[in-house]
């Protein structure tokens, strides 16, 4: 459970809790499964296995990353429950209030909620939003549509059927940015019709209402890894430069092939997940980060409809 995490889109990760039940394609070699349930023994996936909360110690640490990047004057990005899911329906419902409250303890912190289930997320905040709990007034502000200012909010996409099923769901919800994460990434994807329009020369767009921001892409990882096609890739790339969004080349997994060559890419010893941007070819050696300007919204408050911040790149 890393801190400074290996993550290469991330500053840090934080899981406040740990287990899961698979939903999706996506899912069938899940690394969180095989670490914690297999290789720790830490928990048991699955429906009706109990998910495990993380110390009361290792709940302390944003507090820590907050303080740091406020004395910094800088921002610093959470990836949230990278062994978990935090729209899981049974993890008991205090622990996302809580985990509630812990985001808006930390405006200088951006919290990516990455989640498969972004169906749960009405339901899931209403349960908060009845609890005695200081949890609760963000969840309801959030529903009338003030969401909180430091969250990215992503679902996984993985294939078309993900991209039809989730991406419908994610632009109704209100958030600061919207992403996707299209990893592991099993079939070429279509996603035009929901991608912002240019609106200037340069190629920056303004972080438009019920729009995709940001898309990071990559192959599977480990031993049974499944086919990645650089092809895949180039093309969701071609559609973010079309719309002037950020890109996120992660890696290429531990097998992917190059239809366009029609031979299996080659991969070091020492780089078993393709993650070396500079053994790519060219045109994916992209790695883009949107980056609101938080700075013109008074931290720690609520977004509303007057702030909306330009789509800036920070290229890695």
């Amino acid at each position: 459970m890393a801190t400074n995490s290996k993550i290469e889109w991330t500053t840090h990760t934080f899981n406040p809790w740990i287990g899961c039940t698979e939903v999706s394609p996506g899912c069938a070699h899940c690394y969180a499964r095989d670490m914690m349930e297999r290789r720790y023994h830490r928990v048991q996936w699955g429906m009706g296995q109990p998910r495990s909360r993380t110390t009361a110690d290792y709940w302390k640490q944003p507090a820590r990353w907050q303080r740091q990047a406020q004395a910094n004057g800088q921002r610093e990005r959470v990836f949230c429950a990278s062994l978990a899911d935090w729209l899981d329906d049974e993890v008991p419902i205090d622990w996302l209030a809580d985990l509630l409250t812990l985001v808006a303890a930390t405006p200088h912190l951006d919290w990516l909620l990455l989640t498969k289930r972004i169906e749960h997320w009405s339901d899931r905040l209403q349960s908060v939003s009845r609890l005695t709990h200081d949890g609760a007034a963000i969840a309801s502000t959030w529903l009338e549509g003030n969401a909180p200012v430091n969250v990215w909010l992503g679902t996984t996409v993985e294939g078309q059927q993900q991209a039809h099923d989730r991406i419908p769901m994610l632009l109704e919800i209100p958030t600061t940015l919207r992403f996707l994460s299209c990893e592991p990434l099993l079939e070429a994807i279509n996603i035009l019709q929901y991608l912002p329009t240019v609106t200037d020369a340069k190629g920056t767009c303004g972080l438009e209402p019920n729009r995709l921001h940001w898309i990071i892409c990559g192959g599977e990882s480990g031993k049974e890894a499944r086919t990645f096609d650089l092809q895949w890739a180039r093309s969701l790339r071609e559609q973010c430069q079309a719309a002037g969004m950020a890109f996120f080349f992660k890696q290429t997994g531990a097998y992917a092939i190059d239809s366009s060559q029609l031979h299996p890419v080659q991969r070091s010893l020492q780089d078993p997940k393709g993650g070396n941007i500079t053994a790519l070819p060219e045109a994916l050696q992209v790695r883009e980060m949107p980056l609101p300007l938080l700075q013109s919204a008074p931290v720690g408050h609520s977004r509303n409809q007057k702030y909306v911040p330009l789509l800036i790149k920070e290229v890695l």
